[in-house]
């Protein structure tokens, strides 16, 4: 596979997404907020219209540049990286929705850091701890939004 083509795949799965995400994901699921101050879907709509964005500018530019690229080697082992890494991110929403945030933080962080070679368990067990407590103590505290 080449280049080009990847970026033209991944720039209209980005562009797919992207939409479902405005049209369906934030009014379903998004609250309308309170009809003062900035409304709860403000920064979703942000996030995922520039990310929408995006992808349409690398679909745009791949489709305009003619020029084929260099190959892109694929293999059964990426592939296979590619659905560790889906079902890593899947169990961790499960366990954020069964167990709570920061069972569900945790094990994300550490299961990625695992799954990027990172062996130290000096180094996995603090930051897989610390990042999300830190994260779920700002939100709680200071944010007055609390992540459970």
């Amino acid at each position: 596979m080449s280049e080009r083509t990847l970026d033209l795949w991944a720039g209209l799965l980005i562009v797919l997404a992207g939409l479902a995400g405005l049209l369906y994901l934030i009014p379903a699921h998004i609250g309308d907020g309170f009809g003062f101050g900035l409304s709860p879907r403000f920064f979703p709509y942000l996030c995922i219209g520039a990310t929408t964005a995006l992808g349409a500018l690398l679909l745009l530019n791949r489709l305009l540049s003619g020029a084929e690229t260099r190959r892109i080697e694929f293999s059964r082992r990426h592939l296979g990286r590619l659905l560790l890494l889906v079902a890593l991110l899947a169990g961790s929403l499960a366990l954020i929705q069964w167990l709570g945030y920061l069972v569900g933080a945790a094990f994300l962080v550490a299961a990625f850091m695992l799954a990027m070679g990172e062996k130290r368990i000096s180094r996995i067990l603090p930051t897989a701890t610390l990042w999300p407590l830190a994260l779920w103590l700002l939100f709680k505290l200071a944010l007055g939004a609390p992540l459970d």
